[in-house]
């Protein structure tokens, strides 16, 4: 639902913002080198619930990763500082010491890093006159390469644009703003990033990207993402196997140097399976029969190229394996050698053939997450079917005591949601 601001003065009321994790597709190394990687929504999905206070302070709660911090004006950054960073990351060197005392490091840090530099850079002195709690949820997991930092940083930079007032409507110029500040929040955390993740987290949808270029919407998503009836049903596999971007990526190039000819040739098959699968996406029907077919040969191809180059795992061979018994065509997503795989669940796919998929995979050790890749993007709402959301809130399924007093109790309420009754956040597809 597009939600509209007449003014960002006055009592305002308990809001979400909420946005999606992502998964690549396609693409994987081969962007490195200047191909095209193609990018999907999740619909796991982090969502912020903000809520006015009275006291000044700004509280950022993240109970997944077990941050509570609490901050004055005084100890950010002047507004002028923060506008003159050589890079957003350099943050930390402004910030009143005590506000990192707690945390030394890890997303925990980082998320405060984030949270610190955006307020700076977009709530303004008088804004803070009485203040507001944010607490963030995320049914994305943390680490495992699908997008929850970015899920983050656009659930955060929407509720503090609509705090600031510069955030009117969740429309196409809303979207470009978001879009901009989450890659700076990105910034902070990562440094160098390729801005994919944000833009899949704001605009949903499908992405084809290329460095050095920017990421580019198929289909429908640049309308703020595609219908259920034009996702890819699928199955996501953490196989907790841990890996290090840095060293895969080295690996493949240390490979390149030697039989340069062999990789290049490598990459571009990559690059034409990519393109391929970016052009049927563009014509916005992922679901349809022979879209299917043709994007279950491209995901076993592309799982086979990028073992070529080096960056498989055994545990990856194993969701293939499990899967493809089955007629599900599985491939590695990220950079490999670990981490996690993805299940392309075709539309006539047997109940039972997924629950076994499933079941096997669990019992190996890893997780499952079921999804559809390619739905909505960024969202921000006031109302959850037609119910305010501090009301919601306060009715919904909790692991506290019931009978919340007034709004200062709604973000522990929020924290303490069942990821149940946090999903029922989830922007409507269609709408």
């Amino acid at each position: 639902m597009v939600v509209a601001l007449s003014s960002p003065a006055g009592p305002w009321p308990a809001f979400v913002t909420s946005a999606p994790g992502k998964v690549i597709l396609f693409g994987e190394h081969a962007v490195v080198y200047g191909k095209t990687a193609v990018a999907g929504s999740l619909d796991m999905r982090a969502y912020a619930l903000c809520t006015p206070r009275t006291d000044g302070l700004a509280r950022l709660l993240l109970p997944d990763i077990s941050v509570d911090a609490t901050l004055p004006f005084a100890s950010l950054p002047c507004r002028a500082s923060v506008e003159q960073l050589a890079h957003p990351g350099d943050v930390a060197g402004l910030l009143a010491p005590h506000v990192l005392a707690d945390y030394e490091g890890g997303p925990g840090r980082t998320a405060i890093l984030t949270f610190a530099y955006l307020c700076a850079s977009l709530v303004d002195e008088a804004a803070w006159a009485e203040g507001f709690s944010l607490c963030v949820r995320s049914l994305v997991p943390v680490g495992s390469g699908l997008g929850s930092s970015a899920a983050f940083h656009v659930a955060l930079a929407t509720a503090l644009l609509r705090i600031s007032g510069r955030l009117t409507a969740v429309d196409a110029l809303g979207r470009k703003l978001v879009d901009a500040w989450a890659f700076r929040g990105e910034q902070v955390a990562h440094g160098t990033p390729s801005g994919i993740d944000n833009a899949v987290a704001t605009h949903g949808g499908f992405l084809r990207y290329t460095k050095g270029a920017a990421p580019q919407p198929l289909g429908n998503s640049a309308a703020g993402g595609s219908s259920s009836a034009a996702g890819l049903r699928m199955l996501v596999c953490d196989t907790h196997v841990p890996k290090s971007t840095m060293a895969l990526v080295a690996g493949v190039r240390e490979l390149r140097d030697q039989h340069t000819e062999a990789i290049d040739a490598v990459m571009q098959a990559i690059d034409s399976i990519s393109t391929r699968a970016a052009d049927l996406l563009a014509a916005g029907k992922p679901g349809c029969a022979e879209a299917e077919r043709h994007l279950a040969g491209a995901v076993r191809l592309n799982h086979g190229l990028l073992c070529a180059l080096g960056v498989g795992h055994p545990a990856l061979d194993l969701v293939c394996r499990v899967a493809g018994q089955r007629c599900m065509p599985a491939k590695l997503t990220g950079a490999g050698g670990g981490g996690c795989a993805l299940v392309l669940v075709p539309a006539e796919a047997d109940e039972q053939a997924v629950a076994e998929v499933t079941g096997e995979l669990v019992a190996a050790g890893f997780a499952c997450y079921p999804t559809v890749v390619g739905g909505p993007g960024v969202a921000m709402d006031d109302f959850v079917d037609g119910v305010p959301v501090a009301r919601w809130v306060e009715a919904a399924p909790s692991e506290l005591p019931g009978g919340a007093d007034g709004q200062s109790d709604l973000i522990e309420r929020f924290a303490a949601l069942p990821d149940a009754a946090l999903a029922q956040l989830a922007p409507r597809t269609g709408t």
